[in-house]
């Protein structure tokens, strides 16, 4: 008798499994794929989109459209826990949805700890993605009016590449702004010494203002409150910080890492629930935490692929093997990207062109 399997999101990581839902529908099971909107828009394009290098249609899949093509249900819901002993998940709509074998990509958020009072309409964090197409919308309309003054928060990858682009946003739009980027600590601080500098000139000589060795404190409506106790005062921020798991899975009684993500063992199972998987962003690695990166989670579908497959017909399950290195292209909004390779650091338009091809290449598959 067939199973049913659920998928909980259509990102990165579970791209092949989607792709290939037809091998389980073969096999006599049920697939239902569930998502908050019936697109995923790809991280890795998003700042570009900012910028107007692509277009909404170019960044985004069609999950809806892709699921139904291949014979699985898509449910446009969001699931609010998971009842792991009975095998059922509660959605936003009040349904609930019971499941044999679930997998979890789920992405991440910008922790909110440093907001004062609501999120305000004129403050975007950049996960998810479609956040930065409506700052994008709401920038090109303000600038037609007025010089504007834009605040980034968060020096790591993110931070740079918002930044970067919404310098080009302003260039292309005709408009006038000010960029100061927050960077914390130091700016692409966890990346080779070179990284942070050839990022570091290429802002400076657009007029960027990057305030290093200080934090934003409280971010309110029209300002943010650094450590040092200076005000700066904003008509559009980003938060770019250290991105986290959603709470679903601390909230639901499931084994965690310290961040929030879904504790998993090699095979990306649940270390308790085995019949629960997850990749991407949304999981805790057991044994050896990974960097927040799409790289893990591309490499993590051919064996989700696999595993839920063999967690349907009972049997054996491969190991993920996530690789020591990883190469980095940072898209630096002027036509020129910046790649790092361990040691290795190259900038320039190559660097772009070549970052260019591999993302063009994951949304045509």
């Amino acid at each position: 008798m067939g199973k049913h399997l659920v998928f909980v999101g259509g990102g990165h990581a579970h791209l092949t499994a989607l792709v290939n839902i037809g091998e389980y529908i073969r096999q006599g099971h049920r697939v239902t794929v569930g998502g908050p909107s019936p697109y995923h828009y790809y991280s890795g394009m998003g700042p570009g989109m900012l910028s107007g290098i692509y277009r909404p249609q170019e960044v985004r899949f069609h999950t809806q459209k892709l699921v139904a093509e291949r014979g699985g249900e898509f449910r446009e819901d969001r699931v609010v826990r998971i009842d792991p002993k009975n095998k059922t998940l509660s959605l936003q709509s009040g349904q609930e949805l019971p499941y044999d074998v679930a997998s979890f990509n789920t992405g991440s958020e910008v922790p909110r700890d440093l907001l004062s009072g609501e999120e305000p309409e004129n403050l975007f964090p950049v996960k998810p993605v479609v956040h930065l197409l409506k700052a994008r919308r709401a920038i090109r309309s303000a600038l037609k009016d007025r010089k504007l003054r834009f605040a980034v928060v968060g020096g790591g990858a993110a931070g740079v590449e918002v930044t970067a682009n919404l310098w080009r946003l302003v260039r292309d739009s005709g408009g006038k702004g000010e960029i100061t980027l927050i960077a914390g600590r130091k700016l692409l601080g966890g990346a080779p010494e070179r990284v942070g500098k050839i990022a570091r000139d290429s802002l400076a000589e657009r007029g960027v203002e990057i305030i290093e060795g200080n934090r934003a404190g409280r971010i309110q409506k029209e300002s943010i409150s650094l450590a040092d106790g200076k005000i700066l005062p904003y008509d559009f921020a980003f938060m770019a910080m250290g991105i986290q798991p959603l709470p679903l899975f601390r909230q639901s009684g499931i084994p965690t890492g310290e961040d929030g993500g879904l504790l998993v063992n090699s095979h990306l199972q649940s270390v308790s629930y085995p019949e629960i998987f997850g990749g991407g962003d949304c999981i805790a690695f057991a044994g050896r935490p990974l960097a927040k990166v799409g790289v893990y989670a591309v490499r993590q579908n051919p064996v989700l692929r696999h595993n839920l497959l063999a967690a349907l017909e009972e049997e054996a399950p491969k190991p993920f093997h996530p690789g020591r290195r990883y190469f980095l292209i940072l898209n630096l909004g002027d036509g020129r990207g910046l790649l790092s390779w361990g040691s290795w650091v190259c900038a320039g338009r190559p660097a772009f062109f070549l970052k260019n091809h591999i993302d063009r290449r994951l949304m045509r598959s």
